[in-house]
């Protein structure tokens, strides 16, 4: 008998004894559940890393450039829009001067007090003369042609002050006498002309029209409690005293 049949029979007779435990087949079944499992979560784990892998190239393209990069940065010789040098005035224009370097530049001005009743100060220039750049601000309309013939001017005391302006023309005259005093009731109290009046309104409020002997015509009303305003015209500006008395708001 060669070897190789030695060996056989003692393996048979080894194992000739031996029986299959009841659970082998249990326990077969189970360790390759594990094992399918585990392959499973290993090719998911694989999976995942490469798909990552993949997104970080993406994510480098798609990434926003930081300010000042290298990549983004135009050429040194380009000039920016906001830093275009200031064109010449075309000729025959004057430049007009530049805020920069002037103390107070770019500083928004602070409009100055109002004037009173009494003052002549200056307001904005207004459409209708040459006598309006020495108007008080609370008189926005004159008809042109009138230069001031006598500048406003008040008198009076604690309980009544009166504040007369006048100006003349070739057109005519325009009188404005503007009285503040806490006794006054209504226009009546402002009309000195004789005459018969006839009611009317300015912005809104009562007022009375008187025709003068000297063929002048005037309007008083009281703008508003204790102030009150008397307009007068002769000559051509006549028609307009109604738009002059709509101009007055003291």
């Amino acid at each position: 008998m060669d070897l190789e049949s030695e060996l056989r029979k003692a393996m048979a007779e080894q194992v000739a004894e031996a029986s299959a435990s009841p659970s082998l087949v249990a326990d077969v079944k189970r360790r390759h559940r594990r094992r399918r499992t585990r392959l499973h979560a290993t090719a998911g784990a694989v999976a995942a890393s490469v798909a990552a892998l993949a997104l970080v190239p993406a994510y480098q393209s798609f990434r926003a450039t930081p300010a000042g990069n290298s990549e983004t940065t135009r050429p040194s010789n380009t000039v920016s829009v906001l830093q275009q040098p200031e064109r010449p005035p075309a000729p025959g224009l004057s430049r007009p001067p530049s805020a920069k370097g002037h103390p107070g530049a770019g500083a928004s001005t602070r409009p100055g007090a109002r004037p009173s009743s009494g003052e002549s100060g200056t307001g904005p220039h207004r459409p209708g003369g040459g006598a309006l750049d020495d108007l008080p601000r609370w008189i926005s309309y004159l008809p042109s042609g009138l230069v001031v013939s006598s500048p406003c001017a008040s008198a009076g005391d604690a309980k009544r002050e009166t504040t007369t302006c006048k100006w003349r023309g070739g057109v005519g005259w325009v009188e404005i006498v503007l009285v503040r005093s806490g006794g006054l009731s209504g226009p009546q109290d402002l009309v000195k002309s004789a005459g018969i009046p006839n009611r009317t309104t300015v912005r809104g409020m009562p007022a009375l029209t008187v025709d003068r002997p000297d063929s002048a015509r005037q309007i008083s009303w009281l703008a508003r409690p204790g102030v009150g305003v008397t307009v007068s015209a002769g000559g051509s500006v006549k028609g307009q005293l109604m738009r002059i008395a709509e101009g007055v708001r003291p």
